[in-house]
């Protein structure tokens, strides 16, 4: 005879995620790995895209990079960029733009985030 799982031991290891991104266009552009990087150049006072990135373990480049992937997708760019002094480095901002794609997504999630918990609470399963 096959040997069988113990349902009842393994119904308390199942849980739920929703997972959702902003689209434009039918274009994914922000989903949560990205929108964590816009959260971290909107808290960064230096206005370091390094630091940033940094914070969501991206390289400067793949960083750099995500910012472009949304401006071509949207055809506006997020941020806004400016030289830094004479021991070189920049600086980056969000621009209204960017602003209103975090704020917008923000609020999405807080809205998936009542679902989820709505859904844990009426769909026990077991």
């Amino acid at each position: 005879m096959e040997n069988q799982p113990n349902i009842e031991e393994l119904k308390s290891k199942i849980n739920f995620g929703i997972k959702f991104w902003l689209e434009f266009e039918s274009k994914s552009i922000l989903g949560s790995g990205w929108a964590e990087l816009l959260k971290n150049i909107e808290k960064n006072k230096e206005g370091s895209l390094t630091q940033a990135a940094k914070e969501c373990n991206y390289s400067y480049k793949y960083a750099w990079n995500i910012l472009k992937r949304i401006e071509k997708r949207t055809g506006k760019p997020i941020v806004i960029t400016g030289k830094g002094g004479s021991g070189g480095g920049g600086w980056v901002k969000l621009n209204d733009w960017g602003e209103f794609l975090l704020n917008i997504y923000k609020e999405y999630l807080k809205e998936i985030t009542k679902i989820e918990k709505r859904l844990a609470e009426t769909m026990k399963i077991g």
